[in-house]
């Protein structure tokens, strides 16, 4: 009886461990694995990717990787920091929208995000934002609202203030080179129309720096735990009860 317990302790407790392996898989996936560049000037896209079974992450240093965190990927996905990593060369939010006759050229870059769980109107597996290089002040981005990342709406989107190096970046990958444009007091510019529905994020929204795992994931490693210690306690009972069936009667 009491390996009888055992055995299905383990299996029960092992099953939930596994369900809960296959469903963070892509959960858990950080990175992007591809990212494509049109817009004027480019006879095609610009496509920058990493070897097969491979991701850009964070802090990488190859090419993929750097300009996700020069256009704040990671940031938009992510929020200011995973775990106790800082995101780096993270964009700053702009207070508000730059004036139309500072932006230049638009450009589009399409992330290939393994693993998004995509919104009504979204492409699967990828986020889109809108680059704009030459803009007076530095580059600028803007990343439509109402797409999804892993799991949870994007934490950051809107205007951003791009990293400096973003340009040049930008240049060595193929865009063509020009000079930014200078300041103008002009009227804001329109936000890019938007291919998926502009919901903004819920304010309670959970983000990757308040907690290390997501609730589900939490709640199913709790039910394996809850498992193994239920069995135990069973096993525990059931020799208790052997034990004071075996003792004779004074």
């Amino acid at each position: 009886m009491p390996r009888r317990f055992i055995a299905l302790t383990s299996l029960a407790a092992g099953a939930a461990i596994a369900v809960t392996v296959a469903l963070a898989s892509p959960a858990l996936a950080k990175g992007t694995t591809q990212a494509s560049i049109t817009g004027p000037g480019l006879a095609h896209p610009v496509t920058v990717a990493v070897a097969a079974g491979s991701e850009a992450l964070p802090g990488q240093g190859d090419a993929l990787s750097s300009l996700a965190d020069q256009t704040g990927l990671f940031t938009v996905l992510f929020g200011p920091s995973i775990g106790d990593v800082r995101m780096p060369d993270m964009p700053s939010r702009l207070r508000t929208p730059p004036a139309a006759a500072t932006l230049g050229p638009q450009y589009i870059v399409t992330y290939t995000v393994p693993g998004i769980t995509p919104a009504p109107g979204q492409a699967s597996d990828q986020i889109r934002q809108y680059l704009y290089p030459r803009a007076a002040g530095g580059p600028v981005i803007y990343t439509l609202p109402g797409q999804q990342g892993l799991g949870q709406p994007l934490q950051a989107t809107g205007w951003l203030r791009g990293a400096p190096q973003l340009t040049a970046t930008l240049t060595r990958l193929g865009l063509p080179a020009g000079a930014s444009l200078p300041s103008a007091s002009s009227s804001a510019a329109p936000a890019p129309a938007a291919s998926a529905p502009a919901a903004p994020a819920p304010a309670a929204a959970p983000r990757p720096s308040d907690t290390t795992a997501p609730a589900w994931l939490i709640a199913t490693m709790a039910s394996a735990v809850a498992i193994v210690i239920a069995g135990t306690a069973l096993w525990l009972l059931h020799r208790k009860q052997r034990r004071t069936a075996g003792r004779a009667p004074v």
